[in-house]
């Protein structure tokens, strides 16, 4: 099993810098694979506090920065090398960053939205996780995730709910984890577009810059001996070849009690 260090180290160093060149490796991607504002937008006021967990480089916090003026924004990342990316100075609101886990950073403040894209497959305690999130909304707070869905890559990895490979999450195990907690579901949207790679080399890296090849081995070094292996046969491997793929996410909203 992982913890959040495993995470950290992975998301560090030569990921992080690249991070917004990720889909280079993709050719085309066919439908919405990015419903986080619309979403937003439906609950976000001109005084909403705002925490993005797992912010990254800062992309979408800036987008929620443009959505308005007046709010406070706050984000939450493991990995200094993203953090050392973002220029607080080019938002118009107020922006806090934190340096620290998920599961362990600590604040006094309570919010009215909180964001996680693409950060609760990468998470061992999502009950835990979704627990001291719900401490820090306040009343009428929402918590809005993206997540990889059952459907993700499904003609490529099967899911398996139990030990999935890829971590992906389907709408019983939301309704599973929340069970005992003050949550309630509001609404779960799936979103479903196609990718296609011209290689398999291309599919590789990127499931190696996402993170998804180091969570295929538990963010342990053996996908370094994975990654070593992909560049001996870069040749073999870049053989023309469309691959195409589904990139299937639940945007879930989660209320408080």
């Amino acid at each position: 099993m992982f913890d959040s260090s495993d995470v950290q180290s992975v998301f560090s160093g030569n990921i992080a810098e690249e991070w917004e060149k990720k889909s280079r490796y993709i050719n085309s991607l066919n439908g919405n694979d990015n419903m986080m504002i619309p979403t937003i937008k439906k609950y976000i006021t001109s005084t909403s506090k705002i925490l993005e967990v797992g912010c990254g480089t800062g992309k979408l916090l800036s987008q929620i920065d443009a959505l308005t003026f007046g709010i406070e924004l706050t984000g939450v990342e493991m990995s200094s090398d993203m953090l050392q990316q973002i220029d607080t100075l080019r938002f118009k609101n107020p922006v806090r960053l934190i340096n620290d886990s998920v599961e362990n950073f600590i604040d006094d403040n309570k919010y009215d939205i909180i964001v996680m894209k693409q950060v609760l497959h990468h998470i061992v305690s999502r009950e835990q996780v979704l627990k001291k999130l719900a401490g820090y909304l306040n009343p009428n707070g929402v918590i809005i995730i993206m997540t990889p869905n059952d459907g993700y890559q499904k003609s490529i990895l099967p899911f398996n709910p139990i030990t999935d490979l890829l971590g992906r999450i389907d709408d019983s195990m939301i309704y599973e984890y929340i069970k005992d907690l003050p949550l309630q579901v509001v609404e779960i949207q799936h979103v479903n577009s196609l990718a296609t790679f011209n290689s398999l080399y291309e599919y590789f890296m990127f499931l190696y810059v996402i993170g998804s090849l180091q969570k295929i081995f538990n963010y342990k070094g053996e996908y370094e001996y994975a990654l070593k292996l992909i560049t001996v046969f870069k040749n073999l491997f870049s053989k023309e070849e469309t691959l195409s793929v589904d990139f299937n996410y639940s945007y879930i909203t989660l209320k408080k009690k």
